[in-house]
Parts: structure tokens; sequence; C-alpha cells
């Protein structure tokens, strides 16, 4: 039977204990006595679909598709993509590229705001 945590669980090291115990079994995550989610090791994941006849690379593009999108939405940085996807930096900007995801963009506060920010640490470099 697989683990039940609850959302509230995960919280001051529960997460790490949860994401242990998907290494053996699929943990189930709930939320208010709903399912929510399920914890499933990517070595348990690769396996089940080796064992099922899987082609291989259809386990790894959705593994790169999902670094992908955890990059887009600003989750993880472009290098911690880059290693869920197992991709080389290049090969993961090029993945970007040919699903047209940027992988430069204007920040929240513009252009000129980094500039200033820019400016002003190389003022405090150069005053020191």
């Amino acid at each position: 039977m697989a683990k039940t945590v609850s959302v509230a669980e995960l919280g001051h090291g529960g997460a790490s204990r949860a994401i242990r115990d998907a290494q053996d079994e699929p943990v189930l995550v709930s939320k208010e006595n709903r399912p929510a989610a399920w914890i499933v090791s990517a070595e348990k994941l690769a396996q089940v679909a080796a064992a099922r006849g899987v082609d291989a690379s259809v386990y790894e593009q959705a593994l790169e598709f999902i670094a992908v999108d955890l990059y887009r939405e600003g989750t993880v940085t472009l290098g911690q993509a880059a290693r869920l996807a197992g991709l080389q930096l290049g090969d993961f900007i090029d993945l970007c590229g040919r699903l047209q995801v940027p992988i430069l963009w204007e920040p929240k506060a513009g252009i000129a705001a980094e500039v200033d920010a820019l400016a002003a640490t190389l003022e405090d470099q150069t005053a020191d």
C-alpha cells in the first residue's frame, strides 16, 4: 500500500522524508483529505517505463519538457533545468529555442533598472 502524507506534513523536513520514501514506493500527497499529487522517484518511473516496453526516449523527453516548463515558470535556473533534463547547457538552450521558450527576457523592473543597478555596483567596486 502506498504511503500517504498531507501537504502540511511536507514542511519541516517532511518533503525530504517523502522523497526518500518515494524511492521505494509512490507517495500520495493529500490536501484537505483528498488526493492532490503523487511523488514517484525518477528511477522508479524509468524502471516502470522500461518494464512496459516504453522507449527510453519517451521518458527522457518527458524530463526535458518538465525541465523546460519549470525554467519557463522561473522555478529553477537555466543551469538547474539543464541538469534536470540531463542535457548540456548548450543543448538545453537549443531545446528551449525549438520550443520557443526564451532564455533571456526583460526583468520585471525593466532594463533601465538593471542598468542602474549595474552602474551602482560598479561605482561601489571602484570606491573600494
